[in-house]
């Protein structure tokens, strides 16, 4: 049963332990109980995909998201050579020192298994190097210039020949951080007038040098804290990941990275549970000018009719927007009530990512949750399904639960992402006797047909409906 860990999960979001202004013994109890969340959660996981029947050969990938998938996984040492997929597709490999690297395809809310098999090597599908001024890593999509202190110095788009940056991007920067009554409450406006000088010997070195990834390792100090990032690139991936750890030694200051886009907008998207909000990228007002400071979930966009990107994050929910740059807030430092209790180590991922077209047909939603939601792998051979699948690229499954009355329903919980009006399909393939709509707190509403596994759903524009199926 998972409510035990809903309710110690929900005792850590109390406004006090949620901005470290608790004092220090709630820190060292509230890691302990993440801890064990988190060992449970893996043992529950582990326990709930072990109800298949599975052969002996190979391993089986799981997909949560509610769309197909195609990850890089990491492969044991069997697959060293390669893999081939229930669908009878050769996978080559990159062989790595844990086994190897490879694109797996996962169906919507599914699971594929993959069986060793002789594969001929890759080509390759990105490439990495040296320049006189740093590195320069690209795949078929895009090429990044990566500058001396670890700054995005270029990202050209190949597909339209366009700069994507308006500027230097994941540029660190640290502010004097000294709020005028709350110090772990508040960031006051006025941290932009103290900037801390931030210099020091950056270290580089190729850290990843393969057909389906390469990546850059960066170690610099960051004031009195060190700084170590692995900015990466996938084949395939207009994505650009930096994956991050620092030793955190400061006292009142604010770590903010910067990624100014090149891209004109009056609004910015921050994302919210089942949607966005849209917020100023100017000051212009009183009531803009407040607005300094503002969260986001998984993404912060900023897009014309014509291109976008974004900022994306799986742990970092503040973020300011001016002009066209965003600023992801990352650490914070208070001396009050618990004199550094922020400071320790902390490891984070945050991506940018660009894209073409309207924020419609764009990818931001699937990226930011393909950041936070990795796919899964248990060892074993039990061929390939999906239990859902949407035709709407607007449309997300956010959730697939047992009914809180103990029924054995199943609950299914969807919504609308990008602000469109929208007819969709959702297609379950597990046997069901009839489906109701329900209200968010699952009372049925009314029966709704679904024929054959195909249920006609409409949605208001970021609407979200919650289905109960009954077994």
């Amino acid at each position: 049963c998972a409510l035990p860990i809903w309710k110690d999960v929900l005792l850590n979001q109390f406004h006090d332990i949620l901005p470290g202004s608790s004092i220090g013994r709630v820190y060292v109890e509230a890691a302990k109980l993440y801890e064990k969340v988190l060992a449970k959660s893996d043992e529950l996981g582990h326990a709930a995909r072990g109800v298949l029947p599975y052969a002996q050969d190979g391993v089986t990938v799981f997909n949560s998201l509610s769309w197909d998938r195609r990850a890089l996984v990491q492969l044991p040492e069997a697959f060293r050579s390669g893999a081939q997929d229930s669908a009878g597709n050769l996978i080559p490999v990159q062989p790595n020192d844990q086994g190897a690297l490879a694109f797996v395809s996962v169906p919507s809310c599914g699971f594929t298994s993959l069986t060793p098999y002789e594969v001929d090597a890759p080509h390759g599908g990105v490439s990495i190097g040296w320049t006189q001024d740093g590195i320069v890593m690209e795949n078929a999509l895009i090429r990044v210039e990566i500058g001396s202190a670890g700054e995005i110095r270029s990202l050209l788009d190949k597909e339209t020949q366009r700069q994507r940056i308006g500027g230097p991007a994941n540029v660190f920067k640290m502010f004097k951080d000294v709020p005028r009554k709350f110090d772990a409450w508040d960031i006051d406006s006025m941290y932009e007038l103290s900037p801390v000088e931030l210099g020091g010997v950056v270290e580089q070195e190729i850290a990843m040098d393969g057909p389906f990834k390469c990546a850059v390792r960066i170690k610099r100090k960051l004031n009195e804290s060190t700084l170590t990032q692995i900015i990466s690139l996938e084949a395939g991936s207009r994505r650009v990941d930096f994956d991050t750890e620092i030793e955190w030694n400061e006292l009142h200051k604010l770590l903010k990275v910067s990624f100014p886009t090149g891209i004109r907008a009056d609004q910015g998207y921050n994302e919210m549970q089942f949607g966005y909000v849209e917020r100023p990228t100017h000051r212009s007002r009183p009531y803009d000018a407040d607005r300094f400071e503002v969260c986001n979930h998984r993404y912060t966009a900023l897009c014309d009719a014509n291109q976008g990107a974004a900022v994306l994050n799986e742990s970092k929910y503040g973020v300011s927007m001016m002009g066209d740059e965003i600023q992801l807030t990352l650490l914070r430092a208070a001396a009050c009530p618990e004199m550094r209790a922020d400071n320790g180590v902390h490891r984070f991922t945050y991506s940018y990512y660009v894209y073409n077209g309207s924020f419609l047909d764009s990818d931001v939603v699937k990226e930011g949750y393909q950041l936070n939601v990795p796919v899964a792998m248990e060892d074993g051979n039990c061929g390939m399904r999906s239990l859902f699948a949407l035709d709407k690229a607007n449309v997300v499954l956010e959730t697939v639960k047992a009914a809180e009355d103990g029924s054995g329903d199943l609950i299914a919980r969807l919504y609308e992402s990008k602000r469109a009006d929208t007819d969709a399909a959702l297609t379950i393939n597990l046997p069901y006797k009839r489906l109701e709509l329900c209200d968010m707190l699952e009372n049925p509403i009314s029966e709704i047909s679904g024929d054959g596994g195909q249920v006609s759903l409409h949605f208001h524009t970021f609407e979200v409906k919650t289905l109960r199926i009954k077994r």
